[in-house]
């Protein structure tokens, strides 16, 4: 918890100031505070000291890591102005009374203890954090700080540290959307509040976004400026850099916290010990740069032992190092305290792989084992516990756990050929053949010479895939011809491999109905067996022993029983051939016969399994007392540990518990049970992946009343055997056991479709009520006639079971009544019309099934109870139908009417738009037409102009030829007449002057007219 959410007292006072009465001071030693606040805060409380008192006088006391001293002044705070009737206790201090009375004070006002109760409910959230080991006790603490923070928004809700404290409180209790929220809603109002910046990037680093969340960090730090700590801060930094893989400046914001902490921050040295270490691991960086950073690793990672002998980071990163240096017990001895001392699940998951792989490298299994699941447990994505987990899980058989590991291992590893060889063996011995074969052939990729390899991939293709499976064997078998016969080595090899390749190959045939193929790769693998060293007899009693079962397919019974009577007269001792002749009596409803043969084992071996196990089978045809006792002798004389046994005589008692229905056959029913119970769970103690067994205890577990241990059994059932149908139909009653109906009807949908292509009427049945259950919960009918419609298929696959014609009438009576109930908006008349037609089937099924004579398994009263229903419902429909036509008749209408009226007004628009457009059409071409005009009148003054100006020039011409001539004529008189001249040459002169500037302002005209035109 950072200093500051308390608000502004970033750094500690050496003595804290108290104003009393009188005019007088009380002087609180801060590093001499008495071990019981309650001398000091009766001080206060006697005085009438201010609550900014209390309050500084509670963060001391946290300061000093004495937080229930914090939480008892905080408290006498809060009750101030109450007359004490005893002194207050931890154990009582945390009630609503006191929460009553701290918004009920005499002498203060509640917003001014609104500081004192977010500071009592972050403390309390300090006791929760710290709290590991008891979580009743934290989620005590935690209602109580959520009490405080209710009463403080009770007061003022739109107090800002309220919000701040509320978010902290949402972090714990793991509601990060509400969290974001309360920090959202300070933020928007004060951008620069430290507190709800920093809730705020932990909330973004929770959720991975690291960049986001070191620009939050960032943000924090430049609004701090010294009056908050920025060691907090900065070590959020450092660890975004990290996530990020910016190691360089991770390492310099931690060596940063380093150098600004007054004491060394452990937190601070262990961080950077990790990343110098992870460096040293680092062969591209030189031998120098590792020895440098793993000595500095090093260095550091024992700084921080000795600053915090506790950190648990700390413990986890010694415990590592002892472990390297193959010291276990040191290594146990620091995860230990390690996992006592963390608060949160990564580092709990660290110490707990820390324990597991010291007991791992012990040879201590079952202690590794437990280890690895709790480090699961607390982080599932933690790689190293998960391959020591797959490890484990293969010691243990535990196959399918192994497989999620080794998929997991794949994905990190995807090259790797060793985890894909035993990835895909895994699969191949768990039913998941695809993923398996999906592995084998991007094996097969890399190389394709390998016949070890593509008998593998046959052998797993072989139940889902008989033709993959025969094309894979006949590639390994033309690998193995065509290895040169002067490889000697090789070649003695093929002929140990031949033979079972080609059994194998027949087997495949015979599988693929290749009869005749089957009989001539038999042929030639006995023939072969013949030439092979090694146990030749065995190996060709095996082939004649398969012929044999191929005609025995073929319904060539004679052939068959030829060949198993050869062996039995050449080998006496070949047991599989006694069994398959007491098989073939069996076929024929011959169980005492078939026993005979059986019995016939007995001669080689008196405590042969098979043998006395097909005996109870037989027996079983007969009596079931009679098998009980073979299989029991099984386990007596033959073998205690056989698995089939177990299951069953399991089944034998489950039966039995189901026979014993009355009350008074309560207690042989439970001790049935319990004897099932117990066989079941010896199948599975030796056989973990025994889907019989699991299916069978499950069922029992179901049948006894708890239906959330049965649905997970089921689960892990059926990932086992996904195509074992019981399962996925008794997975299905759990879930109605549970109310859980959507994922019962999915698990009937899948197990109808899949294994009984929807003609099992049970199955149906199953489906359809769930399907009823459902709708009346939900009040659904389209749900109710899915349930209808599977009545009707069940009904006719077994139309003359009188108890489906019951149901079907009894869901379509349902049918009709949630139609009925439905609000006239929400029907409509077509459904009301199948109601009606669903009621009156249902009433003429009532009507047959009240007069039917033979004894019927429902109750003949209910059904006429349920007729008389009918008629009544029938009734309400009819009128409900005439009053749903006239509403639909009315909506209709009204409908018609408001399409009408829309239609109208985007006519009414269209024209208007329409119009618009045509009118600014005119306005542009009147516009067009006057332009044309003004031009067209422009053209005809220039023209006009230019004419008139070259009739002034001639004018102008002739006048001055004029004046010529005219002055020749008087050039003589010049001398007699000077003055009368001149004064006549003036006025002339004038005169032209004049007609001269006339001419020029025409002429400036003109070019300005033609100006304009040209422009």
């Amino acid at each position: 918890m950072a200093l500051s959410n308390f608000g502004n007292y970033g750094t500690r006072s050496k003595t804290i100031e108290v104003p009393l009465q009188q005019e007088q001071v009380l002087e609180v030693v801060c590093d001499d505070l008495p071990t019981n606040p309650t001398e000091l805060t009766d001080i206060f409380r006697t005085e009438n000291v201010g609550l900014t008192y209390y309050r500084m006088l509670a963060i001391e006391y946290y300061e000093q890591n004495e937080i229930e001293q914090s939480i008892s002044v905080v408290q006498a705070g809060l009750t101030s102005g109450e007359q004490e009737k005893g002194k207050p206790s931890i154990s009582n201090v945390f009630t609503y009374f006191n929460v009553y009375l701290a918004s009920n004070s005499p002498t203060t006002t509640p917003r001014q203890k609104l500081p004192l109760l977010t500071l009592i409910a972050t403390l309390h959230m300090r006791l929760a954090k710290q709290e590991v080991h008891n979580e009743l006790q934290r989620q005590k603490y935690l209602e109580e700080a959520t009490q405080f923070i209710n009463e403080a928004d009770r007061i003022h809700n739109q107090y800002e540290p309220t919000f701040v404290v509320k978010g902290n409180l949402y972090l714990l209790l793991k509601k990060i959307d509400e969290a974001a929220r309360s920090f959202n809603m300070v933020l928007e109002k004060r951008p620069n509040c430290i507190p709800a910046l920093l809730g705020r990037a932990k909330i973004q680093y929770y959720a991975k976004n690291y960049k986001a969340a070191l620009k939050t960090y960032q943000s924090a730090l430049k609004y701090s400026r010294g009056k908050f700590s920025g060691v907090e801060i900065r070590l959020g930094i450092a660890q975004c850099f990290a996530q990020l893989k910016m190691y360089t400046e991770a390492k310099a914001a931690l060596k940063r916290c380093i150098d600004m902490s007054p004491v060394p921050n452990a937190t601070a040295l262990i961080m950077l010990a990790i990343i110098e270490l992870n460096e040293s691991k680092k062969k591209e960086e030189g031998i120098i740069q590792q020895e440098d950073a793993l000595r500095s690793g090093l260095q550091h990672m024992q700084q921080a032992h000795v600053v915090n002998k506790k950190h648990p980071a700390v413990l986890n990163m010694m415990a590592n190092h002892f472990f390297l240096t193959r010291d276990f017990e040191k290594t146990m001895t620091s995860a230990s305290r390690a996992l006592n001392n963390a608060s949160n699940n990564v580092t709990k998951a660290e110490a707990s792989y820390q324990i597991a792989r010291a007991h791992h490298q012990m040879q201590e299994f079952d202690d590794a084992y437990k280890f690895y699941s709790q480090a699961l447990e607390l982080n599932p994505d933690h790689i190293l516990a998960q391959f020591g987990m797959g490890q484990m899980q293969l010691k243990r058989g535990e196959i399918n756990a192994a497989i999620e590991i080794f998929e997991k291992l794949h994905k990190s590893e995807p090259e790797c050929v060793e985890v894909m060889k035993v990835l895909g063996s895994l699969y191949g011995i768990s039913d998941k053949k695809e993923k398996s074969l999906g592995l084998f052939s991007k094996l097969l990729e890399s190389t394709n010479d390998d016949p070890l390899l593509a008998m593998e991939i046959a052998e797993t293709y072989e139940e889902k895939d008989s033709a993959n499976s025969l094309k894979y064997y006949e590639q390994s078998l033309a690998l193995l011809d065509g290895i040169p016969k002067d490889d000697v080595v090789s070649m003695e090899r093929v002929k140990e491999l031949k033979p079972e390749l080609l059994n194998n190959i027949a087997v495949t045939h015979q599988s693929l109905r290749n009869y005749s193929d089957a009989e001539h790769f038999y042929g030639l693998a006995i023939q072969e067996s013949e030439t092979s060293k090694g146990d030749e007899k065995k190996l060709k009693l095996t082939m004649s022993y398969n012929l044999a079962r191929l005609y025995e397919e073929r319904l060539e019974t004679e052939k068959a029983i030829a060949i198993y009577r050869k062996i039995i007269e050449d080998y006496p001792a070949y047991i599989d051939a006694h069994l398959r002749m007491g098989a073939i009596e069996m076929s024929l409803g011959k169980p005492e016969e078939a026993i005979e043969w059986y019995k016939e084992v007995f001669d080689t071996d008196a405590t042969d399994t098979k043998a006395w196990i097909m005996i109870g089978q037989a027996q079983a045809t007969i009596s079931e007392k009679l098998s009980k006792r073979s299989y029991e002798k099984v386990l007596k004389l033959c073998n205690k540990e056989d698995v089939y046994t177990h299951v069953a005589l399991g089944n034998y008692h489950a039966a039995n518990a189901r026979e014993c229905k009355t009350e008074k056959q309560k207690e042989q029913r439970k001790e049935s049970y319990k004897l099932a119970v117990n066989f079941y769970s010896q199948a599975l103690r030796r056989d973990p992946l025994n889907v019989y067994a699991a299916n069978g205890l499950a069922i029992i577990i179901l049948e006894t009343g708890h239906p959330e241990e049965a649905r997970d059994l089921f689960n892990q059932v059926r990932e086992a055997a996904v195509n074992n149908a019981s399962v996925w139909v008794n997975l299905a009653h759990a879930y109605v056991e549970l109310k859980q109906y959507k994922q019962a009807i999915v698990m009937y949908e899948n197990a109808s479709r899949k294994f009984y292509n929807n003609k099992d009427a049970n199955i149906l049945l199953c489906l359809a009520r769930t399907q009823y259950i459902l709708s009346k919960s939900e009040k659904d009918p389209e749900v109710m006639y899915e349930a209808l419609k599977n009545t009707e298929k069940a009904l006719h696959i077994s139309p003359s079971d009188k108890t489906t014609h019951y149901n079907l009438a009894l869901v379509q009576q349902s049918y009709a009544q949630q139609i009925s109930d439905l609000p006239q908006d929400q029907r409509t008349s077509s459904n009301m019309r199948r109601a009606l037609s669903c009621l009156e089937c249902g009433q003429r099924t009532f009507r047959m099934l009240i007069n039917v004579n033979e004894h019927t398994l429902y109750d003949r009263k209910i059904t006429e109870q349920r007729e008389r229903y009918g008629e009544t419902l029938r009734v309400q429909l009819d009128r409900k139908m005439t009053e749903q036509i006239q509403f639909e008749e009315e909506k209709e209408r009204k409908l018609n009417i408001a399409r009408k009226k829309r239609e109208n007004e985007r006519a009414k628009i269209l024209y208007e738009e329409e119009e618009k457009i045509r009118l600014q059409q005119l306005e542009n071409e009147r516009m067009e037409e006057a332009r044309r005009r003004l031009m067209e009148k422009v053209r005809e003054d220039n023209m006009m102009m230019a004419s008139q100006q070259v009739e002034d020039d001639d004018f102008d011409e002739e006048k001055k030829a004029k004046k010529r001539s005219r002055k020749r004529k008087e050039r003589d008189e010049e001398e007699a007449e000077e003055r009368q001249d001149g004064d006549e040459i003036d006025e002339d002169s004038e005169k032209a002057s004049k007609r001269k500037d006339k001419k020029q302002y025409r002429s400036k005209r003109i070019i300005e007219d033609s100006d304009d035109e040209d422009m």
